[in-house]
């Protein structure tokens, strides 16, 4: 892209191929016609205070023309000198500043013209010279954005048919870039999004082993012993109300006390303990039936469990027949029953 498209009369400044973008502006494209600003800053020039006088509007001026005849002499360097002393006779003088910068530009000083660029706009917004001179400077910079700012802006003050080219080129980078960033935002937001639904799901996950355990915890802790009150309803023909005779031994099993830690477990034994009967439909549960049998094998090792559970309404003599699975019960009574109830006994322990 020459500079020429911008300035018809002005040399393109030497490009930096394979330079790259510059420092930060990880996202252009490769550009062949990226410049780097290795050239310093013009020299200072000083602010005067208040208004020139008309001595110094007349220096200025005459500066202004003897640099004119030197630029179009091609002495580049001279005729960048001569605007420099214009500028000091009238340092706030846009028109000086635009004009500099655009000497600079063609004597390859990019930094220069910007510099200049930049005072000659803090002078006058619309200076149609310093816009286009900055909006290059930014195209070759690869600063897309700011560069079709200026030379828009340029074009809607006094449109110059040689820079829709220019123009055509900067809008199609920066449409490119703008639909990158949007790219990588979208990307990022969804990287977030997931970041923050797996963060939920573990919350929520712990949240549901914490209660679990505190329901197992609070299960547990309602059984001082082993069960809660012993076995309600008592024991008729034997015990009324309470725990049954052996119990407090049988609950300090190993294996029982550890069945009573399952989560799964404890509320069925609770659930018996309440309704006995209940004993009857959980005596086949791969987890419950072993214990109950193991309970009631020790119990009966004991001497049998006489005249029945609570609302089992006692079974008179023992219990004929025992629960479903548990090998029988032969009625109370005689040492052949409490033999028998002993032997399962101790093939369960």
């Amino acid at each position: 892209m020459e500079v020429g498209a911008c300035f018809p009369a002005a040399a393109a400044p030497p490009t930096s191929a394979g330079a790259g973008a510059p420092q930060g502006d990880v996202e252009s494209e490769p550009d062949d016609e990226l410049w780097t600003l290795d050239d310093g800053e013009p020299k200072a020039i000083p602010a005067k205070n208040g208004e020139p006088s008309d001595a110094d509007v007349n220096a200025g001026m005459a500066a202004k023309g003897e640099a004119a005849e030197l630029h179009g002499e091609g002495k580049q360097e001279e005729a960048i000198a001569k605007m420099g002393e214009a500028l000091t006779y009238n340092p706030s003088n846009a028109m000086y500043w635009g004009l500099r910068a655009l000497y600079h530009l063609e004597f390859n000083k990019p930094r220069a013209a910007l510099h200049d660029a930049n005072k000659a706009l803090e002078f006058n917004p619309q200076n149609v010279r310093a816009l286009r001179v900055r909006g290059t400077v930014n195209r070759h910079l690869g600063h897309w954005e700011d560069s079709l700012k200026d030379l828009s802006a340029a074009q809607a003050i006094d449109y110059d048919e040689n820079m829709n080219e220019t123009l055509k080129y900067v809008q199609s980078r920066a449409t490119q870039r703008h639909k990158r960033r949007l790219a990588r935002q979208q990307a990022e937001e969804e990287a977030t999004a997931r970041r923050q639904e797996e963060l939920r799901r573990q919350r929520q996950k712990e949240a549901e082993e914490a209660a679990a355990a505190a329901e197992a915890q609070a299960a547990s802790d309602s059984m001082p012993g082993g069960f809660p009150g012993g076995f309600p309803g008592g024991m008729p023909g034997g015990m009324p109300g309470g725990m049954p005779p052996g119990m407090e031994s049988v609950l300090q099993d190993p294996e029982i006390m550890a069945a009573m830690q399952d989560p799964e477990v404890a509320p069925k034994l609770t659930q018996m303990m309440q309704n006995p009967m209940a004993a009857m439909s959980m005596i086949n549960d791969p987890k419950v039936g072993p214990v109950i049998q193991k309970m009631m094998s020790k119990m009966m090792g004991g001497g049998g469990m006489p005249g029945g559970m609570g609302d089992m309404g006692g079974m008179g003599g023992g219990m004929p027949g025992g629960f479903q699975g548990a090998g029988g019960m032969p009625p109370h009574g005689g040492a052949a029953g409490s033999a028998s109830g002993s032997a399962r006994g101790d093939d369960l322990d």
